[in-house]
Order: structure tokens, then sequence, then C-alpha cells
């Protein structure tokens, strides 16, 4: 991150930090939705583990993927990192 950038937040309120939070997630569904397709091979990342998959559809927040050991999930694309 840039330091202008930084600095720039630092002088932003609760309000406006939350702003940039929101924008912050709104990026990085859109990334996902660019970035999965289906047939993509996936890590549903969780706080002590990844768990490989393969995407079957994306959806608008989430994408539906089949996981290795068989089971379906519906996962938000910010917890899926590509494999």
């Amino acid at each position: 991150m840039n330091k202008t950038l930084m600095n720039e937040m630092k002088k932003l309120d609760n309000s406006g930090l939350n702003d940039v939070v929101d924008f912050a997630r709104e990026l990085m569904v859109m990334n996902g939705k660019m970035l999965f397709k289906p047939g993509t091979k996936v890590f549903m990342v969780q706080k002590t583990k990844k768990t490989p998959g393969t995407v079957r559809k994306v959806l608008q927040k989430n994408a539906v993927v089949d996981m290795d050991d068989g089971r379906t999930y519906r996962v938000p694309l910010v917890m899926l990192e590509a494999a």
C-alpha cells in the first residue's frame, strides 16, 4: 500500500473507514468473479486450514465449490484462493 493512501486513510473517521472496508470487500468480490470460473481448482481458506476443491458455479457473492472430500458448499468468494 502506498504511503499517500495510508496517510489519507489516517485522516478518516470511523464512518469513512467503514466505507473503505466495504469498498475493499466489493473489489475482492469483483476480482474473485473475474478469477474464478467453473472448473477452477481452488482452496477454501479458513482460519487454520486450506481445503482443496473445484468451482462448480459462480454466483453473485458466492461460489458453489465441490470439495475434494465429496461435499459441496456455497462459499463466499473472499474465502477462495486459486490453487
